[in-house]
């Protein structure tokens, strides 16, 4: 399976913390969160990785040079990197096997090996996608900026996503673990104009394909602001995750 990493935007509200570099450089307690992700998927046998870039097509790049030489990462070019993410999801498709499943991963999220794990193994049996869900709703950080999910309990079927939405159970947490049909709704969605991830999530909606996998006390936290990046420093939960970090 190939973990396939967003990382093409241009991360403006992030700006003032970057100085221009991709987020996914982003230091967290002497640790950036490319390379969090990274362990992620050595932890959870993940070898094949794709990194879509955009804005800054060469800095993940001359980073990771020389780094993880335990797996094998290509990189690809978005030269459309000003239009919606969906569109990194479709340059991928060229390095997915027909019929593979594969995962998707936003490169400004910090989570830990437990929530990639709990993704990775979850069933798509009748599902085109499944999204990580965070049901812990009254814990989350900047939940005004979420991407709000109601999701069928029992069955774990997403019946609605919005950040607008004002009936929600869960917030989605930017990792899917997705059947390579998936590349077919966000080419349709292409050809009309709209290829969003959530565009993307809302056309399984209608059709029932889209399914949740409850993350449960697995953290997580999107560095989209200064503020989150701020409290992802401060917090003694993340200090102790990160110190518990296999080192590359």
């Amino acid at each position: 399976m190939k973990l396939v990493i967003i990382a093409a935007g241009k991360g403006s509200r992030l700006k003032s913390e970057t100085k221009n570099n991709p987020k996914a450089l982003t230091v967290i307690n002497g640790h950036a969160i490319i390379d969090v992700i990274l362990n992620n998927c050595v932890v959870n046998g993940i070898n094949e990785i794709v990194i879509i870039t955009g804005y800054d097509k060469t800095s993940i790049k001359s980073y990771l040079d020389g780094k993880w030489d335990n797996l094998n990462i290509d990189y690809i070019y978005n030269d459309e990197w000003n239009l919606e993410n969906g569109i990194s999801v479709l340059k991928a498709k060229s390095l997915i096997d027909n019929n593979d499943d594969f995962m998707i991963s936003m490169s400004d999220h910090l989570y830990f090996a437990d929530m990639m794990k709990k993704v990775k193994e979850s069933s798509l049996s009748n599902r085109v996608v499944n999204v990580g869900l965070d049901f812990n709703i009254n814990d989350i950080f900047d939940i005004d900026d979420g991407m709000k999910v109601f999701a069928q309990p029992d069955t774990m079927m997403v019946q609605s996503m919005s950040k607008k939405l004002k009936s929600y159970n869960a917030i989605d947490v930017g990792l899917f673990k997705c059947s390579y049909q998936f590349f077919s709704f966000l080419e349709n969605l292409n050809k009309n104009g709209s290829c969003s991830l959530s565009a993307g999530c809302n056309e399984l909606i209608t059709q029932e394909l889209l399914g949740g996998v409850d993350i449960r006390d697995s953290f997580w936290l999107d560095i989209d602001t200064p503020d989150a990046l701020h409290f992802s420093r401060n917090n003694s939960r993340v200090s102790e995750l990160l110190k518990s970090q296999n080192s590359n």
